[in-house]
């Protein structure tokens, strides 16, 4: 039989010579039957080097919120490019794109750009720490903010406050208290006069897609300013995925700062802290410096401007295409698992969702970690084989560009997919 991955293999076997684990982003390192390497890619579509189409629903891991190569934001970085690649200065589009935020964004009267969601999260706790003059932060078991040393603990998947990763500073984290999230009472008891921020995805896709209890976040909110802290949102996923004012619009709860990143670029490097003016004076008046070199370099900035303006102009077309699309990819995979007696368990919100392998409802990090990633993993392949590429872990991103022929051709892919795995599992 041939291969029908032979060239990511070769490219595999290559990259492991002078790449250290064959891969540039840890993670990627868990796709079955290894790592795919991929040519090309056009609105939901994306092609692999062995010439192998996939409808496409891990979307570069979030950020391709109108598909692979978007027009708009094509013809934005071509403008641009023509002009100049970077300053290391300022440049007008920079102001074009903190006024967009603070149009779209409910928290937004004020914004700072950098180049990754890991970098913002870190500007964000600065900034926090400098305005109360304190050092704790707290953030909860599931949710993550990035791979630096301070807040990589008690991610997605760890069962307790443990570290990401080997070679991490325990320095570096021993000002962060890990609480439960969706629990009040924990965070009341948490909370102190030494607390600088209280961060949070205010829906914890990440780990699995969860939703807020009803009035959490309000509470949560309440709670916060009654101690004297900064309210974070970490909106690097929901934001502009889940409403055009990402999460926070959506709930209707709004923070002291946010910070964004994946769809603000659409697959350009780009990420933004946001919030209220008191807050980020802190920035605005060099107590705390904000650094980077590449930090609104005019690409990037093009880039978002291309894509916020279009999700700012149709978006009383495209959130409601995005939603139904969501629902529907969540539906198919609801009804071919149960169709083949698949343990399938999706949670879906707009345009994000999570799958778990699992008999029962998985509705708290404590269920996630009860599901069987292993399965889920083999069904990921399985799926690749019929032409649908997907995160392995269980994220699912639909994109304003999936139209129903790609959701019927998913429908197909996922049948077939069930069968093969439910066959597998069958005692022989």
């Amino acid at each position: 039989m041939s291969d029908r991955y032979a060239a990511s293999r070769a490219h595999g076997e290559r990259a492991r010579r002078t790449i250290a684990g064959g891969v540039t982003s840890a993670i990627r390192a868990s796709q079955r039957p290894h790592p795919i390497a991929f040519a090309r890619s056009r609105g939901a579509r994306i092609v692999d080097v062995d010439g192998n189409e996939y409808v496409d629903y891990a979307l570069a891991y979030g950020p391709l919120l109108l598909g692979h190569s978007p027009e708009p934001v094509l013809a934005a970085v071509r403008r641009q490019l023509s002009e100049a690649i970077g300053f290391g200065a300022s440049h007008r589009l920079e102001a074009e794109l903190a006024e967009a935020f603070c149009r779209t964004v409910p928290c937004a009267e004020r914004c700072l750009f950098s180049s990754s969601g890991s970098e913002a999260v870190a500007a964000a706790l600065r900034i926090a720490r400098s305005a109360t003059g304190r050092v704790r932060v707290i953030k909860f078991l599931g949710h993550f903010h990035g791979w630096l040393d301070p807040l990589a603990v008690g991610g997605p998947g760890a069962a307790d406050g443990e570290p990401a990763s080997g070679g991490q500073d325990p320095a570096a984290s021993a000002s962060v208290t890990v609480c439960p999230w969706n629990d009040l009472e924990a965070l009341e008891r948490a909370l102190g006069d030494d607390v600088a921020a209280v961060i949070m995805e205010p829906v914890a896709v990440n780990g699995g897609c969860f939703v807020p209890h009803p009035g959490y976040l309000q509470r949560a909110r309440e709670l916060t300013h009654r101690a004297g802290a900064v309210l974070i949102f970490d909106e690097v996923i929901t934001g502009f995925r889940l409403a055009l004012g990402g999460a926070q619009e959506r709930l209707g709860v709004v923070p002291d700062l946010a910070v964004y990143a994946k769809a603000l670029g659409a697959g350009f490097p780009i990420s933004a802290v946001c919030g209220s003016a008191e807050v980020l004076e802190e920035a605005a008046s060099g107590r705390v410096s904000h650094l980077g070199t590449l930090n609104g370099n005019p690409v990037s900035i093009s880039a978002a401007l291309g894509a916020v303006g279009d999700l700012e102009r149709r978006a009383d077309e495209l959130y409601p295409q995005l939603e139904l699309a969501g629902c529907e990819l969540a539906e198919i995979l609801r009804t071919e698992a149960a169709a083949a007696g698949v343990p399938l368990v999706v949670n879906q919100l707009g345009a994000a969702a999570y799958a778990f392998w699992s008999k029962s409802p998985v509705d708290s990090h404590a269920d996630a970690l009860e599901a069987d990633g292993d399965a889920y993993r083999r069904f990921a392949r399985a799926l690749l084989d019929e032409g649908v590429h997907v995160i392995p872990r269980g994220l699912l991103y639909v994109s304003t560009a999936h139209t129903n022929a790609d959701l019927e051709q998913t429908r197909v892919a996922v049948r077939s997919a069930c069968v093969r795995v439910a066959a597998a599992a069958a005692p022989a």
